[in-house]
């Protein structure tokens, strides 16, 4: 068995990275919150797809993994970010009920979901319809879209009410546009998606 270290942002990347593994004959065998473990298989005999289910309750989040088991694939959940700690909680507020409190209990260290098929001609899309696709890159938009208005009301807020200085509200303006570009790629990618229905 072989551990590699990845620490890719987009999902899309790593489904890429995934991809070129098992071209390379090294299927995912499990996950770690840094690690992904691999057994040799033949090159090319497996693809790989990750899906965002971060803002899904558990429960929504097993159900999906059970319907894609029962569409002969294997699934693996996976952590978005580092939580070295117990007892920690997260508000999302562009999740769904029961997964706007992120927690050990509910969804914390399972925002992603890995799928493996058999290899077939073509890309592995979870996503049939363009509907279901603009779902989700929606969801992905709304939770950097309410972090990046959440910075900018704190900064505004800091300047008008004279907490801090304008350079000392800096930070919530840097924090705001550090949000504010993977909205408006998601928009971007929604916008295209909508231009081909």
């Amino acid at each position: 068995m072989v551990k590699y270290r990845y620490f890719g942002p987009m999902l899309r990347a790593q489904a890429k990275w995934l991809n070129k593994m098992a071209r390379r004959g090294w299927r995912l065998a499990d996950t770690g919150k840094l690690d992904y473990s691999f057994v040799p298989c033949e090159p090319g005999e497996y693809q790989y797809a990750v899906d965002y289910v971060g803002n899904f309750s558990r429960g929504h989040g097993e159900d999906y993994a059970q319907f894609l088991a029962g569409c002969g694939y294997r699934t693996w959940f996976k952590n978005v970010n580092l939580q070295w700690s117990r007892g920690k909680l997260r508000w999302n507020p562009a999740g769904e009920p029961g997964a706007r409190i992120s927690s050990e209990r509910t969804n914390l260290d399972r925002e992603l979901i890995i799928v493996e098929r058999r290899a077939e001609p073509g890309e592995f899309r979870l996503y049939t319809t363009v509907e279901d696709e603009l779902d989700v890159l929606r969801g992905m938009r709304r939770k950097h879209l309410y972090a990046a208005l959440i910075f900018a009301a704190l900064g505004a807020l800091s300047l008008a009410l004279k907490l801090c200085t304008p350079v000392e509200s800096l930070a919530f303006w840097v924090f705001a546009a550090i949000f504010a570009v993977p909205c408006a790629v998601y928009t971007a990618r929604i916008l295209s998606l909508r231009s081909r229905e």
